[in-house]
């Protein structure tokens, strides 16, 4: 079992958690790329309005949602050891995460997760629970890990849905134990994150170092949405994509979790998935064929009908502020479709 303890040590001064400036998704393409990403995103942009709310919620709700144990051996051998958050959010076998030596062992419940450029764009976990703090830490040393989407909280409707695994003051630091194994995580800032789009999430943004065996450091910043409701959507704004758009040009996995690592976290993958297609100037699926892809690799990815539809009204949202879907007719659609999802949704 891994040990933890908390320590404090004198901060030391570091930049701002985002200081970094990076330009902005479909800044100032060329003709021949905004003519070509036109063309995909109206396809895309007419499916979807054609089947409305309800005719996505159907998609959904017709999609089999199931645990195939017969997949999830090693989430099946760690029952025992406690390892797993949920008795019923199971790990896939093909893809999952190996914790590698000298770690004292290779499990963790986590997978990862491809887009379309990326075989290894995201790491979809489950919070850490008091005994995998050391796991999680270890696999974003090992995986060389540069950002952390936290999309719960550690408390829910007088639930436990996550241990507090990481320090949140500057200079204070996490120590673990795993075997013998020592990992170490240290804040170094930690502050309110200030959105350059309109937004209403509330997020902090935590700079942190890991030390691990060797100690050899890296560091990642912590994003933590501090109001994403369980099993709900927050305001369908540019938010997720602002953030998606800072960890993009990391090399590493993106980290996600919520709680079991499959609802909120799925609609983060789903919506970077889309978005790489786009960048990539590749055509955009519908989104019953992207989710079931997603799904074979992390299994039961978004949890609700409002999850699917979050992730849709968000792309429409950031299509019209791209000012990319505005031909004929279909401003009238997209008014309609907003107003079906505001009852759906709210």
């Amino acid at each position: 079992m891994s040990k933890m303890k908390r320590r404090t040590n004198k901060p030391r001064a570091t930049e701002s958690a985002n200081s970094s400036t990076k330009s902005s998704v479909l800044d100032e393409p060329t003709l021949v790329e905004r003519k070509q990403q036109k063309k995909q995103i109206l396809k895309f942009v007419q499916r979807t309005l054609e089947k409305m709310p309800q005719g996505l919620r159907a998609e959904f709700v017709g999609m089999r949602r199931f645990n195939d144990f017969e997949k999830m051996k090693a989430f099946k051998e760690a029952q025992e050891a406690g390892k797993n958050r949920y008795k019923d959010v199971g790990c896939l076998d093909n893809n999952r995460v190996k914790l590698e030596g000298p770690w004292p062992h290779e499990y963790i419940h986590a997978n990862y997760v491809a887009t379309p450029t990326n075989p290894k764009r995201f790491i979809c976990t489950q919070a850490p629970l008091e005994k995998t703090c050391a796991d999680f830490w270890y696999m974003c040393y090992q995986d060389k890990v540069e950002y952390i989407f936290m999309l719960c909280n550690f408390l829910e409707k007088g639930a436990k849905k996550c241990f507090e695994y990481f320090p949140s003051k500057k200079g204070d630091v996490m120590d673990f134990d795993e075997g013998g194994q020592k990992i170490s995580v240290k804040c170094e800032s930690s502050v309110t994150y200030s959105f350059r789009a309109d937004a209403k999430a509330n997020v902090t943004a935590t700079e942190i170092v890991i030390e691990g065996p060797g100690e050899k450091t890296r560091k990642t910043t912590h994003y933590h949405w501090n109001d994403w409701p369980d099993r709900g959507v927050p305001a369908a704004d540019m938010a997720v994509l602002e953030l998606l758009e800072n960890a993009r040009p990391s090399k590493g996995p993106i980290v996600v979790h919520c709680s079991a690592g499959i609802g909120r976290t799925g609609s983060v993958v789903m919506l970077e998935y889309i978005m790489d297609q786009l960048l990539a100037g590749q055509i955009i699926d519908d989104g019953e064929k992207i989710l079931v892809k997603i799904c074979e690799q992390r299994n039961n990815s978004i949890q609700t009908d409002a999850q699917y539809l979050f992730v849709h009204q968000v792309i429409l949202n950031y299509f019209r502020k791209k000012k990319l879907m505005d031909e004929s007719g279909v401003q009238e659609a997209y008014d309609a479709f907003l107003e079906q999802y505001k009852k759906v949704v709210v």
